[in-house]
């Protein structure tokens, strides 16, 4: 399981790909062989195989007679013995993708240790050595981690669980009835295969040796610990379920579908800003209902307030990624903010630049989509601007502009902190001018927001040029915004 999260993480971190640029051709290759998705359900498939070989070599070796069908069992033999060397040689050509090998034992003692009797004559004959080889399941785990980007959310979500479970299951029955083979077929107890299958199976789920105790002390402290793997497994399913519903229950109504929505609104990221932003786009009234996608790498989404969670969905995964901002609908959402991203240790560089990467990206994937992206460091501002981002925030240069002009100026923080939120008081409102003011000047329509609005006019937004603030005198053109002060928006049709 270390090994599938390592590898999953290697896949988007810049530093293994520029470690993978200095590899030599062949390495390389082995690196994209093993990355690929159908050899990794290819290897998965025949460790099934194996494993099924595996428990049917030994049931026949355990037969009641004694006298096992030879011929079978010297085919299943044959087959189990080619894959092993299949497997040797994968685990060469791993070793050599690596070429370290304090990491290859800590990511693959257990294959090691599953191969390791069927290469030894000596151990190959001992019969309880054999069942090591069904370690190999565990090896399914990785292909489940390695695929699990592309389940759908609600499954992802719990499939870490999902997949101990099943695991543990499967494994405590395999080792469980080739244990109890092993023990009770053989004496005066004559335990077949068959029955210790299902004696395994009731064990793990009734808690208790069904149909009766087994005869031999090998067998007791196997079905000892079949009890046991069933109490645990037990407790691992019921919190696994009781998260899910809790979960269910918890975002019931308010999360929505990102398949079954348009024009809506993908914050990219997560940190302290981004339930403000939230807040506010539900305190404005255009925005109320409309729908609001996260995606983050978060481990669980945040405790919000319901009335802040509505219309609300959260999407684990790295928002650099084309396939998550796809996922997120980004070719029907109206908005896209891009957070800084500093959690799980990024530098604020290292925040700036996925910022970039996440805003260049949204714009080739929707030209049409509004972007906002927020830096730390205002001299990567020309990277957006030559990508044709709509906007950016340089948050530390901001909040000190604030503080500067509060010192300076003695209760303007009364002024900002009023006009900066939708929650109360007046805002800044951007509003389309009508064909009917084109031609007239800017005082005329100052002196009537006055009077028949009670709003102020502050600048205007030209379809050709920049925004100009308080002008001293200007003439308005079509396709022109203006930007006013008032405690509700306007309609100046």
């Amino acid at each position: 399981m270390a090994l599938a999260m390592a590898e999953a993480e290697s896949t988007r971190n810049p530093e293994s790909i520029r470690n993978q640029n200095r590899m030599p051709g062949w390495q390389r290759v082995l690196v994209q062989l093993f990355g690929n998705l159908w050899v990794e359900l290819f290897i998965g498939l025949l460790i099934v195989v194996s494993v099924v070989l595996t428990f049917v070599e030994f049931g026949l070796t355990t037969e009641q007679q004694g006298e096992p069908r030879s011929l079978l069992l010297y085919r299943i033999q044959i087959a189990n013995q080619a894959l092993t060397w299949f497997f040797v040689l994968e685990l060469v050509l791993r070793y050599l993708k690596t070429l370290s090998y304090r990491k290859f034992l800590r990511e693959y003692w257990v294959d090691l240790i599953a191969i390791l009797p069927s290469l030894i004559p000596g151990l190959y004959t001992a019969k309880i050595l054999r069942l090591v080889r069904l370690l190999r399941i565990l090896r399914l785990f990785g292909f489940v981690f390695r695929a699990s980007s592309s389940f759908p959310n609600v499954i992802k979500r719990g499939a870490v669980e999902y997949v101990i479970v099943c695991g543990l299951i499967c494994l405590t029955v395999l080792m469980g009835t080739g244990a109890m083979t092993l023990f009770e077929g053989t004496g005066g107890a004559r335990m077949s295969a068959r029955e210790a299958f299902w004696f395994s199976i009731y064990t793990l789920f009734a808690g208790e040796p069904i149909p009766a105790a087994p005869l031999t002390f090998g067998g007791r402290v196997v079905s000892v610990i079949v009890m046991f793997m069933g109490l645990t497994i037990f407790a691992m399913f019921t919190g696994t379920i009781t998260a899910f519903m809790v979960d269910q229950l918890r975002t019931k109504g308010r999360v929505v579908e990102v398949d079954q929505i348009q024009d809506h609104i993908i914050i990219c990221g997560w940190n302290t800003k981004a339930e403000i932003i939230v807040g506010e786009y539900r305190a404005a009234q255009r925005t109320r209902t409309t729908p609001i996608v996260v995606v983050a790498q978060l481990d669980e989404p945040p405790n919000l307030a319901a009335t802040t969670q509505a219309h609300l969905s959260f999407m684990e995964d790295d928002f650099t990624r084309v396939s998550a901002l796809e996922a997120a609908g980004i070719h029907r959402a109206h908005t896209c903010v891009i957070l800084s991203d500093t959690m799980r240790g990024r530098s604020v560089q290292d925040a700036d630049a996925r910022t970039i990467l996440a805003a260049l990206t949204v714009e080739r994937l929707n030209p049409d989509i509004y972007t906002c992206a927020e830096l730390h460091n205002s001299e990567y501002a020309p990277h957006l601007q030559m990508g044709d981002v709509n906007d950016y925030v340089v948050s530390s240069e901001y909040s000190a502009y604030l503080l500067a002009q509060a010192a300076l100026h003695r209760g303007l923080m009364g002024v900002f902190s009023e006009l900066l939120t939708h929650q109360r008081g007046n805002q800044f409102y951007r509003v389309p001018l009508p064909d009917s003011w084109v031609g007239k000047a800017f005082d005329q329509l100052l002196i009537h927001l006055r009077k028949e609005h009670n709003a102020l006019l502050v600048a205007v937004h030209g379809a050709t040029s920049e925004v100009v603030v308080n002008p001293v005198s200007y003439e308005f053109q079509a396709g022109d915004e203006v930007v006013v002060i008032a405690d509700h928006r306007l309609d100046l049709a």
